[in-house]
């Protein structure tokens, strides 16, 4: 066959396994795999001695637009996740006004379409079940609600994403089954965590790893039983958001859900921040850093399928937002820009043994891609989207917070050196990023909405 461009000689991360193939790309689409040397085409990019990914789908990303775009916009963001080789990112609802209706939800997407590298998603928010109806019908990839509530007392719409009671939650996760939707929840026990965190920061407000400790406590279990009850309760595809702020018996909750019947998932980002970090990043690192024997047990997670994707909770903020945190810890804003640096991150993972190369895309790309019934993205196989990502696994990288892309313009991994490189990062066949650089020419990335839905 000819086809437009071949991918010739890599080993390719398919779902069936690797192997060494060709990868045949007609008008942006997958057109064939085949054995190595086997497909032709107008052009042919040479990948012998390299790996090829499918592009990750960051699923849990805070782009910042509308309202905080001095941390974020989706210019920034998705120029980053190209970098980082992610293809297709879903933004969360908790911007400023927080995506709580169809107003809004037309607003924002109309506002950030024609600006994003990348292809993209957004999720609602709030609990309004006609507004989220409504927001279903314009394309929601899921529904997003936080029990815990806002610190916050001079934000207007601080609560707005938050749900009050049990039965309002119920209420929402019915609505997802009405409409199809999974729903992400930030689990927390909101009052709970107020009195560990009044106690914690008594104790100390300089000990980061006490910030990271009050996000962890036995409230969340709790907090978690009740979500996962409701789920059995409603039939509802519910979606744990980063599942790695709950005590890692949240775990084995997780899995006693699903062995019932429960149709739940969970994710993480990779647990490569450890306590030790700390001492040299202070709030820098909050709240993802882990003890050591608890950042084993997520990659353990990770690996045999307890954890079902990776999301990285992109989460930028400036450096002088985080920088309030010197003088009280329990200032400064959690999270940290992740974007980026999550597949760099991942593939240093697969080349030390943590991972294979079939559950590195499995993780970053096709469960995500299915959590979100985003149809051709995800894989390599014909048909699908031709989302690509060229790996040298024999070379190095070193993370340079200079040269990232996100508008934080900092890094918690800031120096680490890394096994393996993403080379080159391609949009329905287009290349859009290589060598960790942007390349020439405008925007390409489309709005997402889930399959079967307009």
């Amino acid at each position: 066959m000819s086809a437009d461009v071949v991918f010739r000689g890599a080993t390719a991360v398919l779902p069936g396994g690797t192997a060494l193939a060709d990868v045949a790309v007609t008008g942006g689409v997958i057109a064939a795999v085949g054995g190595p040397g086997t497909l032709n085409a107008a052009e042919v990019v040479d990948v012998r001695g390299r790996v090829l990914l499918p592009g990750a789908v960051d699923v849990h990303v805070h782009f910042r637009q509308p309202g905080f775009e001095h941390k974020e916009d989706f210019g920034t963001g998705s120029a980053a996740a190209a970098c980082g080789g992610v293809t297709t990112v879903c933004d969360m609802p908790n911007t400023h006004p927080p995506v709580t209706s169809a107003e809004r939800f037309r607003a924002k997407r109309d506002l950030v379409r024609g600006t994003s590298h990348v292809d993209f998603g957004l999720w609602a928010g709030g609990t309004d079940v006609a507004e989220l109806a409504a927001m279903a019908g314009l394309g929601a990839v899921g529904v997003k609600v936080y029990l815990n509530r806002s610190h916050r007392d001079d934000d207007p719409y601080a609560d707005e994403l938050s749900t009050p009671d049990d039965e309002t939650l119920r209420s929402v996760f019915r609505a997802g089954v009405d409409r199809a939707l999974p729903v992400a929840v930030h689990v927390a026990d909101h009052e709970r965590e107020v009195v560990l965190r009044a106690r914690l920061r008594a104790a100390s407000t300089s000990d980061a790893r006490l910030v990271c400790r009050s996000y962890r406590g036995d409230g969340v279990l709790d907090a978690l039983a009740r979500v996962l009850a409701a789920a059995a309760d409603t039939g509802c595809r519910v979606h744990i958001a980063h599942a790695s702020l709950a005590p890692v018996a949240a775990l084995d909750l997780i899995a006693a859900a699903r062995r019932s019947g429960v149709r739940v998932t969970a994710e993480c980002g990779p647990p490569a921040l450890l306590e030790d970090d700390l001492d040299r990043l202070g709030v820098f690192g909050v709240p993802f850093a882990f003890p050591a024997d608890d950042a084993a047990a997520y990659w353990s997670a990770l690996a045999d399928g307890r954890v079902d994707l990776v999301a990285t909770d992109h989460a930028p903020h400036s450096p002088a937002d985080k920088a309030a945190g010197r003088a009280d810890v329990w200032a400064a804003p959690p999270g940290y820009p992740g974007v980026e640096t999550v597949l760099p991150l991942l593939v240093d993972a697969v080349l030390a043994g943590r991972l294979s190369w079939s559950r590195l895309a499995e993780l970053t790309s096709a469960a995500p891609a299915r959590l979100c019934g985003l149809a051709g993205k995800g894989t390599i196989a014909p048909g699908a989207d031709a989302d690509l990502v060229v790996v040298d696994p024999a070379a190095s990288t070193t993370v340079d917070a200079a040269r990232l892309h996100s508008r934080a313009g900092w890094s918690p991994f800031d120096g680490r050196r890394l096994a393996g490189a993403v080379v080159a990062t391609y949009l329905r066949g287009r290349e859009i990023a290589r060598g960790g650089e942007l390349l020439p020419g405008p925007p390409s990335g489309r709005f997402l909405t889930p399959e079967g839905r307009s």
